[in-house]
């Protein structure tokens, strides 16, 4: 089922409204995982779902020069071949990969340290377990979010009645 997602947002160098549309196919959590590296990650460059003319498509980037992004986010489910082809292709590209919980990244980065050349060049992000499914579950559709940060690796969140708090677990390059 489709569904939009208007977010009014107040979040430190961001108050803006923002509207994310959830397709057949995509989960609640793809969503939040998207509005979350949104707000995380931002730049007023960055935009979410660009066509960048290349084989597979962003959850959100900032378009470079020369057709080469300087950032490239992922979000959720990646599938290995398409890690291997960004990581081997987008070598002047920030490449981050944002999981759910850290036993999902753990998971997926090993097996990416295994089989993809240049994992060394991707940056992980994921959340504590639960929290992502929790979000999703409170999710109307107008949603009135505001972000800060608790401590340096914790932010909150809350909209509505609702508040979460989560550790960033963020894994940087090797090669930064």
């Amino acid at each position: 089922m489709i569904e939009k997602f208007t977010f009014d947002i107040v979040a430190p160098r961001i108050k803006r409204k923002l509207i994310l549309v959830k397709n057949d196919s995509e989960r609640r959590e793809h969503v939040v995982l998207k509005l979350l590296a949104y707000l995380l990650f931002y730049d007023e460059r960055l935009k979410i779902e660009p066509d960048l003319g290349m084989h597979y498509r962003p959850d959100l980037a900032v378009e470079g020069e020369h057709g080469v992004p300087e950032v490239w986010i992922d979000c959720g489910q990646i599938a290995l071949e398409k890690a291997e082809k960004l990581s081997r292709k987008l070598r002047s590209t920030r490449l981050i990969f944002i999981k759910e919980s850290i036993q999902e990244l753990q998971r997926f980065k090993a097996t990416v340290d295994k089989k993809v050349e240049h994992a060394a060049r991707i940056e992980y992000l994921a959340f504590d377990s639960g929290v992502i499914a929790d979000i999703a579950l409170q999710l109307g559709r107008s949603n009135e979010w505001t972000l800060y940060e608790v401590d340096e690796h914790t932010i909150g969140i809350t909209f509505g009645d609702n508040v979460f708090e989560t550790r960033l677990h963020r894994i940087a390059r090797s090669d930064a």
